[in-house]
């Protein structure tokens, strides 16, 4: 885990943290200790909460003054919200993938959607990226730049709601979801598409508010 190239030690420190939160490995509620992570990462504490104001700055961590750093747990209400406004983000975004039926576009999904199937199923992280991979693609496809900006400016709320499901990224149900908008956009069917990305995410939004109701993770 140490960390190479100290002359970029500041963005690497940043990237190895935001990658561990991203990935479940640092999960929501969980103090971040600036000695600890300074060690596990071979580097000294000023790199380390420099990194920590960069992603509270962001929305992936808490700073409490005077009592440190913790992963940021997301309210009830900001997880709904967050995937009803990705709800109409993804729906809109494969509607008009379907209407520009771009093969290079569709070839992408298709290989991003294979990676996920894949993945170790024990690899929590791989099958996030992958996934992660797969819906970012999806909204690039629509050919709207300014769509695309809006869906990466929910990447840290995003995140952090990827942990409550991230088991669910290969059950047969979403295999058949993820799927199912491909294969609208593929015959150019726009409202089929459309629907199935509301279906998929909205899908998501009810894992999750269930396990926040019952207080676990995954």
């Amino acid at each position: 885990m140490k960390l190479e190239r100290p002359a970029l030690v500041r963005q690497a420190a940043y990237e190895k943290l935001k990658q561990l939160i991203v990935s479940g490995n640092l999960q929501p509620g969980e103090r971040l200790s600036e000695p600890a992570l300074a060690e596990a990462l071979g580097v000294s504490r000023t790199p380390v909460r420099e990194a920590l104001q960069r992603l509270a700055q962001e929305g992936l961590v808490e700073m409490r003054p005077g009592r440190g750093a913790w992963v940021r747990v997301l309210k009830p209400r900001e997880v709904a919200e967050v995937y009803e406004v990705r709800a109409l983000i993804e729906g809109e975004a494969a509607r008009r993938a379907a209407e520009r039926s771009n093969e290079a576009d569709l070839a992408r999904l298709e290989v991003a959607l294979d990676e996920l199937e894949q993945a170790d199923p024990a690899d929590y992280a791989a099958q996030i990226a992958a996934d992660a991979r797969f819906h970012a693609l999806l909204v690039a496809a629509s050919g709207n730049r300014v769509l695309e900006q809006v869906f990466h400016d929910l990447d840290a709320a995003l995140a952090l709601t990827r942990q409550f499901s991230r088991d669910f990224n290969q059950t047969p149900q979403t295999r058949q979801q993820h799927r199912a908008i491909t294969a609208a956009i593929a015959r150019g069917d726009a409202e089929a598409a459309r629907a199935a990305a509301v279906l998929h995410v909205l899908a998501f939004k009810e894992t999750v508010m269930q396990r926040i109701k019952e207080g676990r993770w995954s």
